[in-house]
């Protein structure tokens, strides 16, 4: 039942009867914060320097650790591998879809592998249409205007300090809508003694007008563990890097996840870093953290003194983990929250196959872990993406959100046996707040293809685009051959890149992934291929012209007086939302959120808390169209 109370908000719901199912179960104060800390800068660079010829040099450490041992991934993979071989077929066509088609704009070749493996793939692009692509080999620039390549370079040289001369890894970019800057975040070193976390700032927001850096302790625990896996956000004053550790060799074990939060500031200034660390980490139900993804705003607007990030298990599960840190790091009262959703059960896939063409022999493909790819955060909702088992070990795309004001999350997978598709990025699609629509990066590969990325989109109602080829592979992938590099099977990626481009009329996003191709002098291996992607979607309209509907919602009388009523059908039983925004997009209430049967529906609320304007009320019901309506308030 619902409780009626005389506070500000008050819901009256008539004819229907509404039970509640799927909210968080647990949340738990998480986290130990240490701190404040400060590091000086390391070095800079400028364009003078930038623009020289230099060497490119590039230290080549292929380590063995076996991501897979996480918790029961490797179990899993090996038994999912078995169930593959025995079910190999040419792919299927995919589930239904019913989602618009993203539109593929400019496109054009990005980063070669022409040392370490895989790709690792980061991209952020500025509004001023300056792009920044980084790999694992090096980091390179170009612009959106149609010059394309600007310049690139080697880790080593970007970094340019000759006491970091360990192999630099596994590195993310990101870009700073407010501050008109870009943020790189590069690891180095495979051991507790010499594990670092660089952090690079652009000094303007043309990357080819220098960096400054800085170098963090990547074993801030000072024991013997170094970091690996970063992934990295931001909000109005913070940057955010979480890593997991691992032991030293031989074993790697996993020793738990920790999160840097660093002032901005002082960063895009090139003054003395300041920065905390939250370690102890955990879940509601006891679990570890592990691969927390942090949540910017998927719009580029603002976020004050809060952070989300999101969790899922590496082997399986049937939740989803949501953590929130709340206050920047000057306050003095900060605080980590964690919190737990149920999802369907998901499971880590098998390793991918992958045709070599010039011999016809099927290679496999590591697919990693069922853990988060990636996040973003619309006002009261963080989207989020992974890989887990489609059907009989082919790996297929996930996509989540989670309602934080509601307390349940939802999903929704795609994929067809007979292929493998992985390591999904998602960006924000839609064309403000009022829109929940994502555009999503992968890479795919199978027994009759050589490795090759593309994209699809997932609209407001969840609904899945059509797969759309960026480029497919030149050639298969065989970098980890014997006798130098016994390890079995290729390392495919631990990420693809996507970023929103976030002054765009029309959402627009840039993505980069790996394809299989020639680099020479290496053959048989991975290149990049760099996209602009942009919505086939309307805009939701924000007038009193609704949107086709066969809810046939309404308001009356409206504008609102003293007393008034919003009628709606609800045709088919199901989850319904009903959110009140106003003309900016922003999120003001969540009016409704539950499970509705077949019914006539009739809402009310306290208008008195509204400053006189208009509204928009979205609502959304199970398998009907989205509708939006004006709400005058005088």
């Amino acid at each position: 039942m619902i409780k009626i109370t005389q506070t500000c908000w008050i819901f009256l719901f008539l004819i229907i009867m509404i039970s509640r199912s799927g909210m968080a179960q647990l949340n738990h104060q998480t986290g130990t914060f240490q701190g404040i800390y400060s590091t000086p800068l390391m070095s800079e660079t400028d364009r003078n320097y930038l623009q020289l010829n230099h060497w490119h040099l590039s230290l080549q450490s292929i380590y063995t650790k076996n991501k897979s041992g996480i918790f029961k991934t490797a179990q899993l993979k090996h038994q999912k591998w078995q169930q593959k071989l025995m079910s190999v077929e040419v792919p299927t066509s995919a589930q239904k879809t019913t989602g618009a088609n993203p539109v593929i704009g400019t496109n054009f070749k990005g980063n070669e592998l022409k040392t370490w493996t895989p790709t690792d793939n980061s991209i952020a692009v500025s509004n001023g249409g300056k792009i920044v692509s980084c790999i694992n080999y090096g980091v390179e620039y170009y612009d959106t205007a149609g010059n394309n390549f600007l310049l690139n370079h080697t880790w080593d040289a970007f970094v340019n300090y000759t006491a970091l001369s360990e192999g630099k890894f596994d590195p993310r970019v990101i870009y700073d809508p407010k501050q008109d800057r870009f943020i790189i975040v590069l690891l180095h070193g495979f051991s507790s003694a010499k594990t670092k976390i660089l952090v690079a700032f652009s000094k303007t927001n043309d990357p080819m007008d220098g960096w400054y850096l800085y170098q963090m302790s990547g074993n801030p625990m000072q024991d013997t563990s170094w970091s690996d896996f970063p992934t990295i956000g931001i909000n109005d004053d913070d940057l955010f890097i979480n890593c997991n550790r691992f032991g030293d060799a031989p074993n790697y074990n996993w020793k738990k996840t920790f999160i840097y939060q660093i002032a901005l500031n002082e960063g895009y200034n090139g003054q003395t870093l300041q920065y905390g660390i939250w370690n102890n980490i955990s879940t509601p139900d006891g679990m570890d953290g592990i691969t927390l993804y942090p949540a910017s705003h998927g719009l580029g607007q603002s976020m004050s003194e809060k952070m989300y990030f999101v969790q899922l298990m590496p082997d399986s599960g049937s939740k989803v983990y949501a953590y929130r840190i709340d206050g920047k790091l000057s306050s003095p009262n900060k605080s980590m929250q964690a919190f737990e959703y149920a999802i369907p059960h998901y499971e880590v896939c098998a390793n991918a196959f992958q045709k070599d063409p010039t011999t016809g022999n099927i290679d496999s493909l590591s697919t990693g872990s069922a853990w988060t790819q990636n996040a973003f955060y619309t006002e009261g909702i963080l989207h989020y993406s992974h890989t887990a088992d489609f059907s009989q070990g082919w790996c297929g795309l996930n996509y989540g959100r989670i309602y934080l004001d509601s307390g349940k999350a939802v999903s929704t997978m795609h994929g067809e046996s007979g292929t493998d598709l992985s390591y999904p990025a998602i960006a924000s699609f839609g064309y403000s707040n009022l829109e929940q629509a994502a555009v999503m990066a992968y890479v795919r590969s199978d027994s009759s293809r050589t490795p090759e990325c593309g994209v699809i989109s997932i609209d407001h109602q969840m609904n899945w685009s059509n797969k759309q080829l960026i480029k497919a592979g030149d050639t298969s992938v065989n970098i980890l051959y014997p006798p130098s590099y016994p390890i079995m099977p290729e390392r495919w990626g631990d990420y693809t890149g996507i970023c929103r481009k976030y002054n765009s009329t029309v959402p627009e996003a840039w993505m980069a992934a790996a394809y299989g191709t020639n680099t020479l002098p290496r053959l048989a291996s991975f290149g990049t291929w760099i996209a602009q992607v942009k919505t086939n979607d309307p805009q939701l309209p924000l007038n009193t012209k609704e949107w086709p509907s066969s809810n046939s919602s309404k308001i009356y009388p409206n504008p609102v007086q003293d007393l008034y009523y919003l009628e709606f059908q609800n045709k088919i039983a199901g989850p319904a939302q009903i959110r009140l925004y106003d003309l900016q997009g922003k999120l003001i209430k969540v009016l409704l959120d539950d499970q509705l049967p077949v019914s006539a529906n009739r809402l009310s609320f306290n208008k008195g808390v509204l400053a006189a304007g208009i509204y928009q009320i979205q609502i959304q019901l199970f398998r009907q169209e989205s509708e939006t309506i004006s709400l005058m308030i005088q």
